[in-house]
């Protein structure tokens, strides 16, 4: 019965490090979410919640690393139940606060809301003690069986990327293949050099930096490219040549609001360019909204303007999807949207007393100077 256990726990072990490794890598897949999810709690700033996310992953594909290769038990079993325990603590709170959407513990690949994910780390909690007392310190995984568990976990990974995402992420299965190199030089006997060591947690750290850089370190600058005469044609109401249509459904569409009419000429006002199926696009509006709700600025002076489409449920999913806040919203001629964006969006403008002062995309998008604009358009 005692060995029973015994094995039962080393398998269960390896289990739990394979999900956090699972956990990590489908974080990182969506990125891009995973840091604007954990921006959208309005704890830490913009260019914070970049490194935060980063470290979170990084941190996750260390701790999965240890618990499959068996090496350092104690302080392994230790520093993942405290984890654990920091991040139910966290989904508690994003419960008190009525928050209900996916906690992104498995990025997009798997929802899962706060409570079902504090469920899911109560039950790696209790595995986790059943480990402490009952598995085996002295044994380790050989190489063969290491490299086994990292393949089986990116081929799970690849499946569910196919499915749940209809994508295959090659940065993914490079970072999985850089773990498995981890696990397998993690499994040999020099592991316990302090050189050795310092190498092996190092590199989830640095592979993760280095294969989703932070925005701040490469998008700067206040100019994105976009068709400026023609928008302040639009802004000024002078007439644009009409697009030719063929039939009643684009002749319909035709029948759209006018920038003119705004008011856009005084004051201070950011206008972001969204197309409601652009995913980037739902990004940018998630975190204009919240830039906005933090910088405490009146939401008088956003716009969102969409090209004109059909399908009216489109506009209602973008919100849904964005977790955006309702904002002005007008709807212009789909040919004029993408000339003025140049087909490339999302573009937030920023218009002081009727001219363009900053434009920006999704990438490039200043928490601070976006804040600061719409407070100083108030104190006018």
């Amino acid at each position: 019965m005692r060995k029973a256990l015994v094995v039962g726990a080393s398998v269960l072990k390896i289990l739990v490090g394979m999900l956090f490794v699972f956990s990590a890598v489908s974080k990182f897949v969506s990125i891009d979410v995973f840091e604007i999810y954990v921006y959208s709690f309005g704890l830490f700033s913009l260019t914070a919640c970049f490194y935060l996310s980063r470290l979170l992953i990084a941190a996750e594909l260390i701790l999965g690393a240890a618990l499959i290769s068996h090496r350092f038990h104690r302080f392994t079993t230790v520093t993942t139940l405290l984890f654990l325990l920091c991040f139910v603590g966290f989904l508690v709170y994003a419960h008190v606060i009525g928050r209900t959407d996916s906690c992104h513990c498995f990025g997009e690949l798997v929802p899962f809301n706060p409570v079902q994910s504090i469920m899911k780390n109560a039950v790696l909690i209790l595995l986790l003690l059943f480990v402490w007392k009952y598995t085996d310190r002295e044994w380790y995984p050989r190489w063969w069986l290491v490299l086994t568990i990292y393949v089986a976990t990116a081929a799970l990974l690849t499946l569910y990327m196919i499915y749940s995402l209809h994508i295959l992420d090659k940065l993914a299965l490079v970072m999985m293949l850089v773990m498995a190199v981890v696990g397998v030089l993690g499994s040999m006997r020099y592991y316990g050099r302090w050189y050795v060591v310092t190498a092996l947690v190092l590199t989830p750290i640095v592979t993760t930096f280095i294969l989703t850089p932070p925005d701040s370190w490469f998008y700067r600058g206040d100019r994105e490219p976009y068709d400026e005469e023609l928008f302040m044609q639009q802004v000024r109401g002078e007439e644009v040549k009409p697009v030719e249509v063929s039939d009643t459904t684009a002749a319909e569409e035709l029948s759209v609001d006018k920038l003119s009419e705004m008011g856009l000429e005084r004051g201070n006002h950011v206008v972001a360019f969204f197309s409601p199926s652009c995913g980037y696009c739902r990004l940018a509006a998630w975190k204009l909204s919240t830039i906005v709700s933090r910088s405490g600025a009146e939401a008088e002076g956003v716009m969102y303007v969409f090209p004109k489409v059909v399908d009216e449920k489109s506009y209602e999913l973008f919100y849904e999807m964005s977790h955006s806040e309702r904002f002005t919203e007008r709807r212009i001629d789909k040919e004029v949207f993408v000339r003025i964006t140049r087909g490339s969006f999302p573009l937030i403008l920023l218009m002081r007393d009727g001219e363009v002062v900053s434009s920006y995309s999704y990438r490039n998008i200043d928490e601070k100077a976006i804040g600061e604009f719409l407070l100083s358009g108030e104190e006018i």
